[in-house]
């Protein structure tokens, strides 16, 4: 189980580093943001997968749901900033206003 819980958080933190590497962080500082914090929830759920390791059997499934959880929402994260990147012709097109 735990196997794929990794193999999700490295494809998903490739799938973020990829899309980051796109964007030019003076013109798109909210949207690089977002993926920032999506690769500290990846942290959490890897956090949450050594608690795993280490706790009491009762305890294991709520570490393990919360791993999957932080996976969930980093991935959604990703998601809304593709969709925007996209909505807007690619990265090259994009430029936030504001701030």
């Amino acid at each position: 189980m735990h196997g794929d819980l990794e193999q999700r958080i490295k494809g998903e933190r490739a799938s973020i580093t990829a899309l980051d590497s796109t964007l030019d962080s003076k013109r798109t500082p909210y949207l690089k943001g977002q993926l920032r914090f999506a690769g500290h929830l990846l942290d959490d759920a890897e956090d949450a997968m050594r608690l795993a390791d280490k706790a009491a059997p009762q305890y294991v499934a709520m570490w393990i749901g919360f791993a999957e959880m932080s996976i969930q929402t980093a991935t959604e994260k990703r998601q809304s900033v593709q969709v925007a990147v996209d909505a807007y012709g690619g990265p090259e097109h994009v430029m936030e206003i504001g701030g």
